[in-house]
């Protein structure tokens, strides 16, 4: 009887937990996030095979790792950079972004592997991540 009643108590703390638990309050941006698309109103420009190895690894210490590649004379080449970002209290992001500099923004996450990222006083533009 009393295995039963163990195992019960075991049984019961393992249901107690809720899938929210799982990742420990981190911030769901954490991790490296790939540019696959852009959106500007004002321009016909899109994103080259090069530009699409533009990335950021978001760190738990608020700071972020960039690489943003670009064609240059037909070179894809690529410039790295050490930034800070942060979440804000009204849910917008402060990031340093691949073709934009340091915005802050709406960030919109589209599942567990996509956000999209619009700047408000850039109305039309975004840039969408994958990881």
């Amino acid at each position: 009887m009393k295995k039963i009643i163990a195992l019960l108590a075991v049984f019961m703390m393992f249901t107690a937990c809720s899938s929210d638990d799982d990742n420990d309050g981190e911030d769901p941006i954490l991790g490296t996030w790939y540019v696959v698309d852009l959106e500007n109103a004002f321009s016909d420009d899109e994103l080259t095979e090069c530009n699409m190895n533009s990335n950021i690894t978001f760190k738990a210490d608020n700071t972020a790792d960039s690489e943003f590649y670009e064609e240059v004379e037909g070179e894809c080449e690529f410039e790295a950079e050490t930034a800070e970002w942060e979440r804000n209290a009204n849910g917008q992001y402060t990031l340093v972004l691949p073709f934009f500099g340091r915005q802050t923004g709406d960030v919109e996450f589209l599942g567990n592997n996509q956000f999209k990222f619009s700047v408000p006083s850039l109305p039309g533009v975004s840039l969408t991540f994958e990881k």
